[in-house]
């Protein structure tokens, strides 16, 4: 197979802009299309490990990353009701262990430093209110795309980076069922004006309890406090996180909480935020089908559980970068970008089905006792996309 020449990649999220700016950097032609008619302040806080944050570096944004995001001294896992600190992961020597810090930051700022650089180099290189629809591949290899708004466009090869509902899993590979599993979240973001100068202290906390679990850390330097709340439910029918929820609803269910969770739901100013339920879907058997390839959410749909998601879609765009450019046939990059990633991937997705259970068990005390797997008892934080076998 043939080197490609036109890179198309649908989606303009953290993964398929990542790819992009990788590929502009390197010289190659490259276009983004992401179906959104219009680019926002998108999302809320983002957790970035040491592994994304190497990746991050690689692209050439991990330094301006670093000026905007925060970088916990402490992350703490608390008992829900008293307090009690069951867990504590210090990382004031994070940077000197494994390479990088831990950084939690708004995800629009990681998401406006990709697309900005992309930009400075491939100034056309985003096209914005592009649904995909139709994906037909012609005898030489290459690819024709159909958009909602009738255009069209060429490519010599395709990658989906398109999230959960990827058009470009549907249209070239399988599309594994959707399983609710069990939880729903809301998610949102309390300013420093809200909640109190007294409040707003760095570090992040986790608040467990059967069956439910609060998290909060700040990012902008404080101005902001991120929260997620976790509980179970029975059902739920619709996936992804554009739906919302009323806040009083959050109230009532973490009411018997500890303050230090409590009081960031009261601050919040909002009478809605972010709900959606969490959907685990298999990885695909496969990433790769001719001159397609998918990364990220578009091939392993990942729960939250160990803050992976982001990370794995910016290891995955790194590795494929890497090997689109270092290896002239189309086919081989391909083949050694899916070989590169699946196994690691696939701990990370097994993990992440169980570790809600894990962690929201019966008895929060347990945690104390028998500490749960975590990214770093796993040692994924070691890894170093820009410099891994491929």
């Amino acid at each position: 197979m043939a080197a490609a020449d036109e890179f198309a990649i649908v989606g303009g999220g953290i993964g398929g802009l990542a790819l992009a700016l990788g590929l502009a950097r390197a010289g190659r032609n490259v276009r983004v299309y992401e179906q959104a008619p219009r680019l926002r302040e998108i999302g809320a806080g983002i957790s970035l490990s040491p592994n994304a944050v190497k990746g991050l570096r690689y692209l050439g944004v991990g330094e301006r990353l670093e000026a905007l995001a925060d970088e916990p001294p402490t992350q703490l896992t608390r008992h829900y009701a008293n307090g009690k600190v069951l867990v504590n992961i210090k990382r004031a020597k994070t940077r000197e262990q494994l390479g990088a810090p831990y950084l939690q930051a708004h995800r629009a700022d990681l998401h406006g430093l990709l697309r900005a650089e992309l930009s400075s180099l491939r100034p056309k290189s985003l096209l914005l209110n592009k649904e995909l629809t139709t994906v037909a591949q012609d005898a030489g290899g290459s690819y024709a795309l159909g958009f909602a708004d009738g255009s069209v466009a060429a490519a010599d090869l395709l990658v989906g980076a398109d999230g959960l509902k990827s058009a470009v899993r549907r249209e070239v590979f399988a599309e594994p069922a959707p399983e609710f599993s069990g939880f729903v979240a809301w998610r949102g973001l309390a300013t420093r004006a809200e909640l109190g100068a007294g409040q707003s202290r760095p570090g992040s906390m986790v608040f467990v309890a059967p069956g439910r679990m609060f998290v909060r850390y700040p990012v902008r330097h404080g101005a902001l406090q991120n929260f997620v709340a976790f509980s179970r439910a029975a059902a739920w029918t619709a996936e992804g996180w554009s739906q919302t929820g009323r806040v009083d609803t959050v109230r009532e269910i973490f009411s018997d909480f500890h303050d230090d969770a409590r009081v960031v739901l009261r601050a919040f100013a909002g009478r809605r935020c972010h709900k959606w339920g969490l959907f685990a879907r298999q990885p695909l058997p496969r990433w790769v089908q001719g001159r397609a390839a998918v990364l990220g959410d578009a091939a392993h749909p990942m729960l939250p559980w160990f803050g992976q998601g982001a990370a794995t879609a910016i290891e995955d765009a790194v590795i494929l970068c890497r090997a689109l450019v270092e290896f002239k046939d189309a086919g081989e990059a391909l083949r050694r970008y899916e070989n590169a990633r699946r196994e690691r991937v696939n701990v990370i997705h097994a993990e992440s089905l169980s570790g809600g259970d894990r962690l929201m068990r019966q008895d929060p005390d347990e945690l104390a006792r028998n500490p749960v797997v975590t990214e770093d008892t796993l040692g994924l934080s070691r890894y170093d996309p820009a410099t891994e076998p491929i």
